[in-house]
């Protein structure tokens, strides 16, 4: 067994000549490149017990000879997939069981009935050019241009992708390759392998919501080593909602992703006393770039799909709302489209490609820090955290809304804080504090929302509304007043059951 590290880049068939003659790529060969076809057969059940079993089976015709490789599931981030891969030669075009001596395998493969459902599904048939090359470090690494189809049945679909498989050395190095390919050429993350592609003619998977996962963490792990597992993670969220945003309609794939990134520019300032504030400067400029952009659609959304729903439900005749309503949608579907251009521009693929390489290469370590433990880490933050915000419950009730914005900012950061951390300390603790703190977060959210908006109205409608417009400003104003004032008796009794809890961390 193997255990097959590579990253996966789309790239556009007019850009493959530039590729080849790449000066990156001349600078770390280290013999002539070849190109050969390469057919793959992938085998499984007509109700795919492979794939329900977390594994693919693959045979393949390449240079004269047969191969076989099975290989598990793995995972996929940032174009970075990582799974396990048993491979042999065989003698010929179908499966050789007696190959797979795994036990892990064997257990599925001694199944004879399954042997005897095995049947050819999909096919890939590309032409592959290969590179040898040397990179920093004396890591060695494969590099793949695949130009072909995938086959299943009837259907097809074009390849056309760059491979970057790790032989030796570095996986960050892999990240720092595909940069300088970037820099001059269109590349795109592709977190979707070949034989996903040809499985989802069979299985399709529609996109899908992926919420924040709370890190495992243990008490003896360094700040360095958790910020590390920590940012992964939020990679991991940010990333597992981007088909939604780009080919779903919930519009909680938007919200997911602002979480995400709120939650790893979070995790820089938690993890401030080892991560270099100068290296991770140009990756929250960027970071908050995407925020940005997606904020816009975010705050349409709530509007269109929360805010102003009740308003029309009560006054449905008003020709003021009914224009703003048009005036929204048509608003949220250009910010929409400017989200989803923003995602696949090569500035969202540099700063993916950059966070890949700055964590696996860590160049985000503070060359003059002391490394400490994650339990420190997690002590001094938490409690700084708590304090500001316990600050900002002073006067919650007398705020302005920009003093109870800043309140909600407080309670976000001790919560994600809360959550990163959740794993130190036993089980039953955190929760009763975390909870209560959701629900202060949740109302500080929605009277947040309230405020603005009459700001986004305004923009909505212009600076010369006609007069059913400029009504159904006044009709905003007037009901929002009316939701501020329900919320904020309720609020009070939030803060105290928030107030009293203890703090889990001490």
């Amino acid at each position: 067994m193997a255990d097959e590290v590579e990253l996966k880049l789309r790239i556009n068939a007019a850009d493959v000549p530039r590729l080849k003659r790449h000066p990156a790529i001349k600078a770390a060969l280290t013999e002539p490149s070849r190109t050969r076809r390469l057919v793959s057969i992938y085998y499984d059940t007509p109700q795919l017990a492979l794939l329900d079993a977390g594994i693919s089976l693959r045979v393949r015709r390449m240079s004269g000879h047969w191969f076989q490789a099975v290989k598990g599931s793995g995972k996929a981030l940032a174009g970075l997939h990582q799974r396990s891969e048993w491979e042999g030669i065989i003698a010929a075009g179908r499966p050789d069981f007696s190959k797979i001596t795994e036990p892990a395998l064997t257990r599925i493969f001694d199944d004879q009935a399954l042997r005897d459902a095995l049947q050819p599904i999909f096919t890939t048939d590309t032409r592959r050019t290969e590179w040898h090359l040397l990179v920093e470090d004396g890591s060695q690494v494969e590099m793949a241009l695949d130009l072909g189809e995938v086959q299943a049945g009837e259907q097809r679909e074009t390849i056309s992708e760059v491979e970057l498989e790790l032989k030796h050395g570095h996986a960050g190095h892999l990240f720092q390759f595909a940069l300088a390919l970037q820099a001059d050429i269109p590349l795109w993350i592709e977190n979707v392998s070949k034989a996903q592609r040809g499985y989802a003619y069979y299985r399709p998977q529609p996109p899908a919501i992926v919420k924040a996962a709370l890190p495992a963490l243990a008490r003896d792990d360094s700040a360095s080593g958790a910020f590390r597992h920590i940012a992964w993670e939020c990679l991991s969220h940010l990333q597992g909602n981007q088909d939604m945003v780009l080919h779903g309609e919930d519009v909680e794939g938007v919200h997911q992703m602002r979480v995400a990134l709120r939650r790893l520019r979070s995790a820089l300032d938690v993890f401030r006393s080892v991560v270099s504030k100068q290296s991770g400067a140009a990756i929250t400029e960027e970071l908050r770039w995407i925020t940005d952009v997606l904020g816009q659609a975010r705050d349409l959304d709530v509007f269109v799909t929360q805010t102003l729903p009740p308003l029309l439900l009560q006054l449905q005749a008003h020709p003021g709302l009914s224009q703003l309503e048009a005036k929204a949608a048509a608003a949220r579907q250009q910010a929409y489209d400017e989200v989803r251009a923003a995602l696949a521009s090569q500035r969202y693929q540099r700063l993916l490609l950059t966070l890949g390489a700055w964590l696996e290469n860590q160049g985000w370590r503070d060359a003059d820090s002391v490394e400490c433990s994650v339990l420190e880490v997690a002590q001094t933050m938490l409690a700084k955290r708590h304090k500001q915000l316990k600050q900002h419950g002073r006067r919650l009730l007398h705020m302005h809304p920009e003093e109870r914005h800043a309140t909600r900012i407080a309670a976000k950061k001790l919560r994600y804080a809360a959550e990163f951390f959740t794993s130190l300390y036993p089980a039953s603790q955190p929760q009763q504090f975390l909870g209560a703190l959701a629900k202060l977060q949740d109302v500080l959210g929605v009277l947040n929302d309230i405020a603005v908006t009459e700001g986004l109205i305004h923009r909505l409608i212009g600076s010369r509304p006609n007069r059913a417009l400029d009504e159904a400003l006044y009709i905003f104003i007037g009901w929002n007043a009316c939701n501020v004032m329900r919320r904020m008796e309720g609020l009070e009794g939030v803060w105290k059951r928030f107030a009293q809890q203890a703090p889990f961390w001490l």
